[in-house]
């Protein structure tokens, strides 16, 4: 990442926090689903549905918060036997709508990187972006149970990954992205400490 950039984030991050003194800390386990994957000889594979974790550290803005998420899924490629990562690095921003005394609604948008890792191939980054939305049940002023749905959009523009596969029909060894996003949907849930 470039330096600026990073000095950017640090600067606006820190700023938050000093001018609101509020710091969210939401570590969650979830479900993703989603991400397909094509050969040269147009064969598809999809990758396995499996468990994330992920981790969100923000700060009061206005009505919402602002801050960084960060997600690891593990998995496998669907009839390829090839494991893959995807882990994503994305600063997001949420508005929080009260609907009960001890209840918000939230809806976000998130903007960075994903890291694509498959077994076998040299790993790739690229841009990414999510829209999630969710409730959060505050326990106490200082904890909260949430819970989440998020859409994960990486941009692929179908650039190939060499990767070679045998079978019996012989050998392929270009494996696509199948179309220009890899989309993930995941399904989370944790708990949310503030101080």
């Amino acid at each position: 990442m470039n330096k600026k950039v990073l000095s950017l984030l640090l600067f606006a991050c820190s700023y938050s926090v000093a001018s609101h003194a509020e710091v969210y800390i939401t570590p969650m386990v979830g479900y993703g689903m989603g991400g397909s994957f094509e050969t040269d000889a147009n064969q598809k594979f999809d990758s396995d549905s499996a468990m994330n974790y992920n981790l969100a550290v923000e700060t009061n803005i206005d009505q919402g918060r602002l801050g960084l998420f960060y997600s690891q899924q593990d998995s496998s490629i669907k009839d390829l036997d090839r494991d893959i990562s995807l882990r994503y690095l994305q600063f997001q921003s949420a508005v929080y709508y009260p609907v009960h005394s001890n209840v918000n609604s939230y809806l976000g948008l998130g903007v960075g990187g994903t890291q694509v890792d498959i077994q076998g191939a040299s790993s790739d980054y690229k841009f990414s972006l999510s829209v999630y939305g969710g409730l959060e049940y505050e326990i106490t002023d200082n904890f909260a149970l949430q819970g989440q749905l998020r859409y994960l959009g990486t941009l692929v523009d179908s650039d190939s990954v060499t990767l070679c596969n045998s079978n019996s029909s012989g050998q392929t060894c270009n494996l696509a992205f199948a179309g220009s996003w890899l989309s993930q949907l995941q399904a989370n849930v944790g708990f949310t400490f503030s101080f």
